[in-house]
């Protein structure tokens, strides 16, 4: 019972509302610039690329997980139950898919203009598992247990999709279902990629509005820029250690 609730409010608990709601802010920001003027694009792309997936995602979390060495392991990609994480990765994944095309058959899904969406959200995707679903969830479960985590993260990991895609009922279960099945192995090789990547797809690509914004080049190379950077990131973190 102890795991499921509890309540141990720490510095760490501050950090991680303060961070919450630093990302929640970020993404209202964007709703001024939400047009397609060179302008608004730079702006965005500062807001949520920079700032957003790279600045928290990245450098972040990397930097709290140094000065934290016991959070590594509960950030949650480990080795713990590796092979069976990605058996049932691949197993929701596809079951997912089959929901998914049981309702609609999307028609020309396989574009150019979707590759370069699809490219975007996947990268988008590091920092929702490394922020979000690590950092958040664990935080908040370590001060409030495990079913407060859930919640707590699921309505997170809603309201921060508030300045580009603003379905905070359906997010926040689609938060808890994530957020569950973590639980299950207690690593987010369960979740991430395929199981993740098959609903992210669907719901921007074909289900929702928002991913017209992405299905452009600018898209594509705004997420190549964020993955470079975020491996130079590491790669420069990993020698700075070693010295």
């Amino acid at each position: 019972m102890h795991k499921l609730f509890r309540f141990n409010f720490t510095k760490q608990t501050v950090i991680a509302l303060f961070a919450g709601f630093m990302m929640i802010a970020l993404s209202l920001l964007m709703l001024p610039f939400g047009s397609n003027s060179t302008f608004d694009t730079i702006i965005s792309f500062i807001l949520r690329d920079v700032l957003m997936i790279f600045g928290l995602g990245v450098v972040f979390v990397s930097l709290y997980i140094e000065k934290n060495n016991d959070v590594r392991q509960a950030i949650g990609f480990t080795n713990r139950k590796i092979k069976l994480s990605i058996i049932l990765n691949l197993v929701f994944a596809a079951c997912l898919a089959g929901i998914f095309l049981k309702e609609q058959i999307p028609q020309n899904i396989l574009t150019l203009s979707n590759l370069y969406a699809a490219v975007y959200i996947l990268v988008a995707g590091i920092f929702e598992m490394t922020f979000i679903y690590g950092f958040l969830r664990m935080s908040f479960e370590k001060a409030f247990g495990i079913i407060p985590a859930i919640l707590l993260t699921s309505v997170f990991y809603s309201f921060h999709h508030a300045g580009f895609q603003p379905e905070f009922l359906h997010l926040f279960f689609v938060g808890v279902m994530y957020c569950s099945v973590y639980y299950i192995t207690q690593n987010l090789l369960i979740v991430f990629p395929f199981f993740w990547g098959v609903g992210a797809l669907w719901d921007v690509i074909v289900s929702s509005e928002a991913g017209e914004g992405i299905k452009n080049i600018q898209s594509f190379i705004f997420a190549l820029i964020v993955l470079t950077f975020s491996i130079l990131w590491i790669v420069f973190r990993k020698i700075r250690r070693s010295r």
